[in-house]
């Protein structure tokens, strides 16, 4: 089994570890912190409890269980699949997917979890400086021979639409629909990179599960806890400058103590601290489209296509991941009507500024009780307009005679991420409260660094995280509009309350 490379930090004597550190989250940064935590002699001394809302029993995955396992299926780690790639306009970040990604292709998430089908970033009138910043450090002669894949043509440019169109198998004769431009549609231009591809998440969150299990057999050393944290415990004693973090209260009334608390709670972070102007939770939306087994095979060969000035993307089907429809169905396939299942499924979303849900909610501080407004995670179906989107981008690929243009999505949902005004992540020590670090901001990218990203963690958790130290710190209050990194696409500020009254209201006037 691959593991992550293993913490170091033999060179920080100054540095004691704790005695017991609680990881309250089990989405990537939690579990992966979790990992690192466990591979390194450092913290064999250390008890360490991960709480969070959908762990299993411990008792129960240590009985093989763990297979069907869903961990924190609510969260934006879980689904079927992921973009894996090293194209990021800051060549801190694609250096260090670079590395992440050598781990997915060695087989880090267990078999079948990783698939290189390469990935077309394109752009239209908007994100086309992101687009030219990360192909120029996908190429970028300087990086080692060794990150580089063996083929000297795994990038190649794309100066047109119809270059985008070619590479996707589009035929010849496909026209744009809607009535838009053929360069909004599909992108004016972009490239290729023929060594990216995607993960299985919902895989490889299981098989980092089953590594904390494997470092974890001791009771005495690990703790799984399936419970809800409502607020933290603070104390503040005379001599101390500001107050002290030393545990948290639990819906179900119990406390949980450690001598270091780690958030890792994601887009539910804000309904635990008060981080306006530095994090908050927007949602985006994802849907599947069936597919019978020939028409899998085709599309299997196409590449993950993301669209940086609309947002949106499609990640191919893999033949080995069956369609997540519990039940096939069945449809007429061809002009005969012959029969045939469905049993894959093509993935399309929206990788954008996403919805805004805005709610009320009380936040306990050392001191007293505030009342705040972010945004959080709903409950809520996506919302009609937005599915209305994700079928326009469809028909953008697929032309009016392919059945794909117009067949009914078999499911859909909401993913939520955790933004920052700049799309960095916020892994640092509270400034204002002893004992407490924060692991979040994923910003919708941080996936993908799974393999590594625990390492880096504990890095920063040491004081000697270098420049992820400096890039993922504490940072002043940004009120207003939020710029990101320059990879998402779509309107900012979007209401999800609004989305969804324009669709009912859409609806109820069409049965007028």
């Amino acid at each position: 089994m691959s593991r992550p490379p293993v913490s170091n930090a033999t060179d920080q004597p100054q540095y004691k570890p704790p005695s017991a550190i609680l990881i309250v989250g089990a989405g990537v940064f939690g579990l992966s912190t979790a990992v690192a935590i466990l591979s390194s002699s450092l913290y064999a001394q250390t008890h360490l409890t991960i709480v969070d809302p959908d762990l299993p029993d411990l008792e129960q995955v240590q009985n093989d269980e763990i297979l069907q396992y869903k961990p924190s299926a609510h969260t934006a780690s879980i689904d079927s699949s992921r973009i894996i790639r090293p194209d990021y306009a800051n060549p801190a970040y694609s250096k260090l997917a670079t590395e992440a990604q050598e781990a997915w292709r060695s087989g880090y998430g267990g078999e079948g979890v990783y698939h290189e089908s390469g990935l077309a970033i394109v752009a239209g009138r908007k994100g086309s400086e992101y687009v030219e910043a990360a192909c120029r450090n996908v190429q970028d002669p300087r990086r080692k021979a060794e990150d580089r894949l063996k083929e000297p043509t795994h990038v190649e440019r794309l100066n047109s639409p119809q270059d985008i169109r070619a590479i996707l198998g589009l035929p010849p004769n496909y026209s744009p629909r809607l009535g838009l431009p053929e360069s909004e549609q599909l992108g004016r231009t972009g490239y290729i990179n023929r060594s990216s591809g995607w993960a299985n998440a919902e895989g490889a969150m299981r098989f980092e599960m089953r590594l904390i299990l494997e470092h974890g057999q001791d009771p005495a050393r690990l703790v799984l806890r399936r419970a809800k944290v409502d607020h933290f415990l603070f104390s503040r004693a005379e001599n101390e400058s500001k107050p002290s973090v030393f545990g948290v209260h639990l819906t179900d009334s119990s406390c949980l103590k450690a001598d270091l608390i780690i958030l890792a709670t994601g887009a539910w972070t804000p309904s635990l601290l008060d981080l306006t102007g530095r994090v908050q939770s927007t949602a985006q939306c994802l849907a599947y489209l069936p597919l019978t087994r020939s028409e899998a095979d085709s599309l299997s060969r196409m590449p993950v296509l993301l669209n940086l000035s609309t947002g949106y993307f499609v990640i191919p089907p893999a033949l080995n991941t069956a369609s997540p429809s519990a039940t096939p169905t069945l449809h007429s396939a061809t002009s005969t009507h012959e029969e045939e299942a469905y049993t894959h499924h093509l993935k399309v979303a929206c990788h954008c500024h996403g919805y805004l849900s805005p709610t009320p909610m009380t936040v306990t501080t050392p001191s007293s009780t505030i009342h705040l407004c972010p945004s959080l995670p709903s409950s809520s179906p996506v919302p009609p307009p937005a599915l209305n989107g994700l079928r326009d981008f469809l028909s953008s690929i697929f032309p009016s005679s392919s059945p794909l243009s117009f067949r009914p999505f078999s499911s859909s949902r909401l993913c939520h991420y955790t933004d920052t005004p700049t799309g960095d992540f916020l892994i640092t020590y509270h400034p204002e409260c002893e004992n407490l670090f924060l692991c979040t901001g994923g910003s919708g990218h941080g996936f993908k660094f799974l393999p590594v990203l625990g390492r880096e963690v504990l890095k920063i958790l040491e004081q000697r995280g270098g420049e992820w130290q400096r890039l993922w710190g504490w940072k002043d209050q940004q009120i207003g509009e939020w710029k990101g990194d320059g990879s998402r696409g779509g309107e900012r500020g979007e209401l999800l309350e609004n989305a969804m009254k324009e669709g009912g209201e859409r609806e109820r006037r069409s049965k007028l």
